[in-house]
């Protein structure tokens, strides 16, 4: 499931924003000109200073995304393993 699909990221995602910072322009091969950005995340905890166009840094910022998705998964996983371990155990 794609990050901005997932419930459990309902709370994590507005903390993670792409930031775009131009850094230039460059010229292809047939003439036309295009900006290049440098990027990061609004939480701090991803940044790519290379000159690429915004394409190129999206897909880096979707693979934060999906490790930052992971990463609440783990934490969900954990957590409910925890609430389990809490209980006393139930004979029969």
């Amino acid at each position: 499931m794609h990050y901005s699909d997932d419930p459990l990221m309902d709370e994590t995602r507005p903390h993670h924003r792409l930031l775009l910072e131009p850094v230039g322009e460059a010229t292809s091969l047939f003439g036309s000109t295009y900006k290049l950005v440098a990027a990061g995340c609004s939480a701090g905890d991803w940044m790519d200073p290379r000159p690429y166009d915004m394409q190129a840094h999206q897909e880096g910022f979707d693979q934060h995304m999906a490790d930052v998705q992971r990463q609440v998964h783990e934490a969900a996983t954990e957590a409910a393993d925890g609430a389990q371990d809490d209980r006393p155990d139930q004979e029969a």
